[in-house]
């Protein structure tokens, strides 16, 4: 019985141990200790045993480990700073003891410690920066009023005058020294905290009849002006533009305003060299203009006028490489033959050229051409979208930025334009009747600006040798020619006129002030003249007989200077045109008909049957010259007969 015992006792020991040691087989092996090893080459000894190799592991900080410890100390050090903002804003608003004054010196007292601080060592003191922009996102108007107007040449001061790109995937793995990293490290904080101060300002200027809103707008200004090539530019614009397309409604608002229109200009009129500031500004503006359904303020258009990019610019020309030379496409056959290193050679050598040359804010010519071209499409596209809508209050600035830019138009913008031109002189003549008349002397100008720009943009095309038909504009001249002499008293007179102001001008409101083309009515006409029989296809003997009978008309009511250059153009016209001369007399002529002085079309007006009887009126002209000039004319049309 005690045996039997034994053996059952045995037994259940027996299966103990063995499911033990099959739970321990079941168990998987795991190699790795407390310290990082790896497992070597085994090593075979002299009795044949094979013996397992492990080495400790090098420890290397892993790179994705280091930026999410930077990222969360960035994170831990604006908190902390965020909480003591909190904690500031929380003792200057409970803070009874001080008054307000005294608590405004403290507040400012703090903004300027930082301020300095990051000045003197934006490195060390980068901390500050987060700190104060910050501040700047209080909710205390004076906290954040403060420190959006004390970071403005905090940013002067420390943000380089070049964009900071971002790290590459390779350049974040790679093993840099002490000094590579903390500069890094200053620069995405810099960065970092740069556009978060743009996004501040975006905020703050949408209100702007806020206080706060205005100084938001001025620090815009501020910004752009001085770090133009640094990140976030096209931002910065974009603040500037969302402004100037709204309209001001009081004084200071209009303070705002005028600072962000000399801004925009400033920044077109310096950028000479490159053309991206250009590009940005044109193209913003231009989207902002398309959003507001072109219903802005004449002086946002006249920004296009202070484009200096487009100078030198010859829409006709081929491209050229960056020592001026054409480019040629080489043969295959001519090719050099590389093999596959030097091609990967030469591939890095550009890489590396092209690095550098961005580095030094360095702008070929390829680009600067590719700049100019995308500025001028953008330009004559957005003159065309405001001519088709035909707003009153923005015809004359449009007209006059074309005046200056439309000789460069494209070909195929060509036939846009002169539609266009056609129609907005159409109309405006279609207010003008013998019975009543209501043309401004403003309207006529447009009129005229039309024509000469009409023709500008033929005589550019002239090597196309298409035959367009300006028959309507050469109308439209002859009908405005008598208002000009009739209506205007001031067509000798520009805005840079010295001279009284009319008491009645208050009526029609502000006198028109032109940006670009500030020639006067009777220079504008005199251009049109020339342009029609002396630099066109336009003129012939029966269109020169109708002219100069109506500026014979005209010159009864022109002031001097006017009378002199109209006849000078009289005698040039003569000329060209010797049949002209027969209407300084009525012996030997046979006539067929009368002169229909009231017709508007002179190839209709018979301007054979008339005769240039003022020339009796004008040889007895108050003003010597004018005299002169008359019989002049008269004596040389007597010779001429012979």
């Amino acid at each position: 019985m005690d045996d039997e015992e034994e053996i059952i006792i045995d037994n259940d020991g027996d299966g103990q141990w063995e499911n033990e040691e099959q739970d321990y087989e079941l168990v998987p092996r795991n190699l790795s200790s407390s310290e990082r090893v790896v497992e070597g080459l085994p090593i075979k000894r002299l009795d044949g045993k094979i013996e397992r190799v492990m080495r400790k592991k090098e420890e290397k900080k892993d790179k994705d480990e280091d930026e999410d410890k930077e990222e969360e100390e960035i994170k831990i050090i604006e908190d902390e700073e965020l909480g003591e903002q909190e904690q500031f804003d929380d003792d200057f608003d409970e803070d009874s003891s001080l008054t307000l004054e005294e608590k405004i010196l403290k507040l400012k007292e703090e903004i300027a410690d930082l301020a300095e601080k990051l000045i003197e060592d934006p490195e060390e003191n980068i901390s500050s920066l987060t700190r104060l922009r910050r501040m700047a996102e209080s909710k205390n108007p004076y906290t954040s009023r403060l420190s959006t107007l004390a970071l403005v040449p905090v940013f002067k001061t420390i943000c380089p005058s070049y964009k900071i790109r971002a790290l590459t995937e390779t350049e974040k793995r790679e093993k840099v020294s002490k000094d590579v990293a903390k500069l890094r490290n200053f620069e995405q904080i810099l960065v970092l905290n740069y556009k978060n101060y743009i996004n501040i300002l975006f905020e703050n200027s949408k209100n702007f009849s806020n206080t706060t809103g205005r100084y938001c707008t001025i620090a815009a200004c501020e910004i752009v002006s001085s770090l133009r090539h640094f990140n976030f530019r096209a931002d910065v614009i974009q603040i500037l533009c969302f402004r100037i397309t709204r309209k001001p409604l009081d004084e200071k608002e209009f303070q705002v305003f005028r600072k962000c229109v000399t801004t925009l200009e400033s920044l077109l009129l310096e950028d000479v060299d490159s053309g991206d500031i250009t590009y940005d500004v044109v193209r913003i503006l231009s989207k902002s203009l398309k959003n507001r359904s072109y219903k802005v303020i004449e002086s946002v258009v006249n920004i296009f006028l202070s484009l200096s990019l487009l100078s030198d610019y010859d829409p006709n020309n081929i491209s050229n490489d960056d020592n001026g030379i054409a480019k040629i496409k080489q043969r295959k056959k001519d090719r050099v033959y590389l093999s596959k290193k030097e091609r990967k050679q030469r591939k890095e050598r550009k890489l590396i050229d092209e690095e550098m040359r961005k580095a030094e804010q360095a702008v070929s010519e390829e680009e600067r051409e590719r700049f100019q071209a995308q500025t001028l499409k953008m330009v004559l596209s957005t003159y065309l979208e405001i001519l088709k809508n035909k707003p009153e209050y923005l015809m004359a600035p449009v007209l006059e930025g074309l005046a200056r830019f439309g000789h460069m138009a494209n070909f195929d913008l060509l036939g846009d334009f002169l539609e266009v031109l056609k129609e907005v002189s159409s109309d405006i003549l279609s207010q003008y009747t013998l019975d009543n008349i209501i043309l401004t002397p403003n309207q006529i100008r447009q009129v005229l600006l039309c024509i000469t720009t009409s023709f500008a943009l033929i005589a550019n095309h002239a090597s196309y040798k298409v035959s367009i038909d300006l028959s309507k504009f050469v109308d439209s001249l002859y009908k405005v020619l008598p208002l000009v002499s009739c209506l205007d008293a001031d067509i000798e007179f520009s805005h840079k006129s010295l001279r009284l102001i009319d008491p009645l001008s208050h009526i029609e409101g502000e006198p028109f002030k032109p940006a670009v083309n500030v020639s006067t009515e009777i220079e504008l006409l005199l251009k049109s003249l020339e342009s029609i029989f002396f630099k066109s296809k336009s003129g012939s003997k029966l269109r020169a007989a109708a002219f100069t009978k109506r500026i014979y008309m005209a010159l009864l009511h022109t002031p001097e200077k006017s009378s002199i250059a109209l006849l000078k153009f009289v005698e040039k016209l003569t000329s060209k045109y010797p049949e002209v001369a027969g209407l300084y007399s009525t012996e030997d002529r046979i006539s067929n008909g009368i002169f229909l002085m009231e017709e508007d079309e002179p190839t209709r007006s018979n301007p054979d049957a008339s005769t240039l009887w003022e020339t009796v009126l004008l040889e007895k002209h108050y003003c010597p010259s004018v005299a002169k000039g008359a019989k002049s004319l008269l004596t040389k049309s007597k010779l001429s007969d012979k």
